[in-house]
């Protein structure tokens, strides 16, 4: 199967076990706020950032093994492979161990970071256990699913995960309406990933018969990997950027203002980040791609690719920012009630961490494929830019001012620096080549944006007796118009959106003619 056909399969399977989970997700939190209340939801989330944080000490190993996977994929080399694999489970449960002790060590200061709360001490250490074995039997026993990914063949993954977790959410929901059992609602919490484990072992053994599991790393296979030793410790550093970007702000709304505004920002951001989530599903199996493509290096069809990403990246981000804008308010009415509304400020500010987050993968995804990491000092500066604004604005603007930090600091070095470092060390272009195209995909949006706002949207009366439909029509209608005008500029003005018009043309010209 050629690249471009598994990165479609990949698609369209995330993008179906997405939208079953979407849709479970969203009917399963309303039950979960009404049952367990908006403090417990919100310290629950407070409790997987604190996660986040303890995860940074898996220090890229994953992403630095999937890098160095691509070449004896792509050769088709299984002695090689077999060997990173087993390289990545010895660190992998080393980082495990590690992550047990910092858990149960964090467990003993709760008494006094939730001594302010109503929950229950015992709950909150049973669910944030709970959650700690869940993270930790990846690092013991799922770390082969990177060669799923690498292989471009993560719907496996996709659809074993899926399924449990909704498989969870239905029946979390079936034990607060009918027997209204916290305990019981939290060990689904601990019980659903070993299923999972189960499940998704399994399937690797019978696609991958010759992998071995138990491969032996000795001491000459360490000193091997020297090199690939460094390139984790430079990943480290653009972790905790990562973490501090996106992980921080529930951490310092907890800390700063109290545990149910979490919550509220957290309803947020589930429906956001699920269409983040569906958005990426759209790209699944794209970095192994690029990292297959990279491989060949060939610069001239590099380059055009990664214009083709770009200009589909802002046509999904741009067309989804309007629609965001335009139903997001009224769908937190119908979905929770007014109580859960936030200020227009917040809403705007989470789109455009959304849009960035977009805008920003493909410069990640070659970033990534070229294996440039040793910009060491970007992580470390935008994660302090990020807390710095953060809590300056926190204290004079309340929640707003957590998000206008995150945006300060992706501004400066995921859309000002990576572009630069990218063509400066990977592509060995002028940087000037990118500012060009990224800056008149910017305006085509700004201005195409305004317009449709200013002009089209106000004449777009949709009136149904049911509120829901209402909603749905005119979010709905506002996309498609949007999307054809901005579909048609891009068409006209970008060179890469015309290259992936003209490419999917041929590829259902060539299914139809097969």
């Amino acid at each position: 199967m050629s690249r471009l056909a598994l990165s479609i399969k990949n698609a369209w399977i995330a993008l179906v076990f997405q939208l079953i989970y979407v849709f479970v997700q969203f009917y399963a939190r309303d039950i979960f706020l009404d049952h367990l209340g908006d403090e417990f939801m919100g310290i629950e989330s407070t409790l997987k950032s604190m996660l986040q944080f303890l995860n940074l000490s898996e220090l890229g190993i994953g992403t630095a093994v999937g890098f160095t996977l691509y070449k004896p994929i792509f050769n088709n080399n299984r002695d090689k492979i077999n060997e990173i694999i087993g390289y990545l489970g010895f660190l992998y449960k080393r980082i495990g161990l590690f992550v047990l002790l910092a858990g149960l060590i964090l467990i003993l200061f709760f008494p006094l970071f939730f001594k302010g709360t109503d929950t229950s001490l015992g709950y909150i250490i049973f669910l944030f256990i709970s959650l700690l074995i869940s993270n930790l039997l990846n690092y013991f026993f799922t770390y082969q699913m990177f060669l799923l990914e690498a292989d471009q063949k993560n719907y496996v993954r996709l659809v074993i995960n899926q399924s449990v977790f909704v498989g969870r959410l239905i029946v979390q929901c079936f034990v607060l309406l009918y027997l209204k059992d916290i305990f019981l609602w939290i060990l689904l919490e601990l019980i659903a990933p070993f299923f999972y484990v189960v499940l998704l072992r399994r399937k690797i053994r019978k696609t991958y018969p010759w992998l071995n599991f138990n491969y032996r790393t000795t001491q000459e296979i360490r000193q091997k990997h020297r090199t690939l030793l460094t390139k984790i410790k430079q990943i480290s550093f653009h972790k905790i950027g990562s973490f501090v970007s996106n992980g921080t702000d529930n951490i310092l709304i907890f800390a700063f203002i109290n545990p149910a505004t979490v919550a509220y920002v957290v309803n947020y951001q589930l429906v956001l980040n699920n269409i983040n989530v569906l958005v990426s599903k759209f790209f699944a199996g794209s970095n192994a791609s690029v990292g297959n493509l990279v491989a060949e290096n060939d610069l001239k069809n590099i380059t055009k690719v990664f214009w083709e990403m770009m200009a589909l990246r802002f046509f999904l981000a741009g067309t989804s920012a309007i629609m965001f804008y335009i139903g997001f308010e009224d769908l937190i009415v119908l979905w929770l009630g007014e109580k859960y509304l936030l200020s227009p400020g917040i809403l705007i500010a989470l789109i455009c961490i959304f849009f960035i987050l977009q805008i920003r993968q493909p410069v990640d995804s070659f970033k990534q494929a070229y294996g440039l990491y040793a910009d060491i000092w970007s992580p470390l500066a935008q994660s302090i830019i990020n807390l710095a604004f953060s809590i300056l604005l926190i204290l004079k603007y309340g929640v707003i001012g957590v998000f206008i930090g995150t945006i300060i600091s992706q501004v400066c070095i995921v859309l000002i620096w990576r572009p630069y470092y990218l063509f400066d060390k990977g592509f060995k272009l002028p940087s000037s080549i990118y500012w060009k195209g990224f800056i008149f995909h910017v305006l085509y949006f700004l201005i195409i944006g305004l317009l449709y706002m200013s002009t089209i949207d106000p004449l777009l009366e949709i009136s149904f007796k049911s509120k829901f439909l209402n909603l749905v029509v005119r979010v709905i209608s506002s996309g498609i118009l949007f999307g054809t005008i901005y579909f048609i500029v891009l068409q006209i003005f970008s060179k890469g959106f015309k290259d992936l018009t003209k490419r999917f043309y041929q590829i259902i010209k060539n299914k139809i003619y097969k």
